[in-house]
């Protein structure tokens, strides 16, 4: 099976500078612009089924780039941060190198909330149902946090590494999960 994943566009809060995950939060005024580009890299692409986390972010891109119908799913959404979710990441991350910090919240759950594993587990489900119901290609429009999870299942990176960078607003990621 191979898989599209697209990451929503830019959102109303900074996401380097606020902690926001399943927050549903709105897109900026220039989402017409960047859903453009989105759109044309997926221009000729056929799928077997389309799919979409259910906030809002990920839905409207779904909508702008001809597919409203997308099938919501809730393994679809951004790592749940609990009580971390709208404050500034200055706030949370204190006296402590970022790598560590982020280390810990591989395995343990943030307070409140979802550790990466818990994360990685859900889009390990959704990915091996997809592949299991015979589809040959899908299109998902989602987060940063569940396209990473869906790279290191793809083999593309390591789960550890998956807090280090995410891929840009807007952006499609090609996956092959024919071994998944």
């Amino acid at each position: 099976m191979k898989a599209y994943i697209v990451r929503h566009t830019s959102v109303l809060w900074d996401g380097n500078e606020t902690c926001y995950g399943e927050t549903d939060i709105d897109v900026r005024p220039t989402f017409a612009e960047e859903a453009e580009v989105t759109l044309r890299a997926l221009r000729g692409l056929s799928f077997d089924a389309v799919f979409s986390s259910p906030l809002q972010r990920a839905r409207k891109l779904a909508s702008y780039c001809g597919h409203p119908e997308a099938l919501l799913d809730d393994r679809l959404k951004e790592m749940n941060f609990g009580l971390w979710e709208g404050r500034p990441w200055a706030e949370i991350i204190r006296d402590e190198p970022v790598d560590e910090f982020f280390a810990r919240y591989i395995e343990h759950p943030t307070p409140e909330g979802e550790s990466l594993v818990m994360q990685y587990s859900r889009v390990e489900n959704f990915l091996r149902e997809k592949r299991r119901e015979g589809l040959g290609q899908i299109l998902v429009f989602c987060h940063g946090g569940v396209i990473n999870c869906a790279r290191a299942l793809a083999g593309t990176t390591r789960l550890v590494d998956a807090f280090a960078t995410l891929p840009d607003f807007g952006s499609v990621t090609e996956l092959d999960f024919s071994k998944l």
